[in-house]
């Protein structure tokens, strides 16, 4: 008998941005009304992911989630976690190096993706990869849904309702910044991401060039 979907599994929930991402989660449950109504958590790690879990909700008890171990270097355990999942949050970065392998499991189980990369290698070379497949299976594969895209696509969004229709902007000019009464802080993991970002602007620029160019607008 096939096991019941979970809603929406959070992937690396132990890592530094992952239990953050599980604490905003459960505020959000905790408001209802919303159609999410189950979640399960997921990481390399069953022990590190419960004391996540544990200090997300401190202090009150954490409530009684799942928990997956799952490991990006073992296909069939990221195989067994999304056939779980409705749909699958990555934390797990730097996505260059370890992103793919998670998309090919969500492609192939038919399960919808999300991450919250800033890397368009990666992004450009996933929907390359694996448009085709995931229109076949119905999965749907959404990226950069982090903090540093999030406010450049409201900004737009804002920006493009204030036209009458059916005119519409035809570039936005946004500026992003940031104020804390506490130093800001990263985490290596985006440090990593950026150097890699970096050093592999010419596999970008060729895997552009490889692609077939848009129609000019008329």
């Amino acid at each position: 008998m096939e096991e019941e979907k979970i809603d929406m599994v959070i992937f690396g929930a132990s890592g530094f941005t992952g239990k953050y991402v599980v604490r905003e989660v459960l505020r959000f449950l905790n408001s209802p009304p919303h159609a999410l109504t189950t979640i399960g958590l997921a990481g390399r790690n069953p022990a590190k992911v419960e004391a996540a879990l544990r200090w997300a909700t401190a202090p009150s008890p954490p409530p009684p989630l799942p928990i997956f171990k799952a490991d990006v270097s073992d296909p069939s355990s990221l195989s067994s976690l999304c056939r779980r999942a409705r749909l699958l949050l990555n934390c797990v970065g730097p996505y260059r190096l370890y992103g793919e392998p998670v998309v090919a499991a969500c492609v192939e189980a038919g399960t919808d993706y999300l991450d919250i990369t800033g890397e368009p290698e990666f992004m450009e070379r996933m929907e390359a990869k694996y448009r085709e497949r995931a229109a076949e299976t119905g999965a749907l594969v959404v990226s950069a849904c982090g903090f540093d895209s999030i406010p450049a696509e409201m900004g737009v969004l804002f920006n493009s309702r204030q036209w009458v229709p059916p005119s519409l902007p035809h570039s936005v000019e946004a500026y992003l910044v940031l104020e804390s009464e506490k130093r800001i802080v990263g985490n290596i993991a985006t440090l990593e991401s950026s150097v890699l970002g970096l050093a592999n602007v010419e596999e970008l620029q060729k895997l552009r060039r490889s692609r077939p160019k848009p129609p000019k607008l008329q």
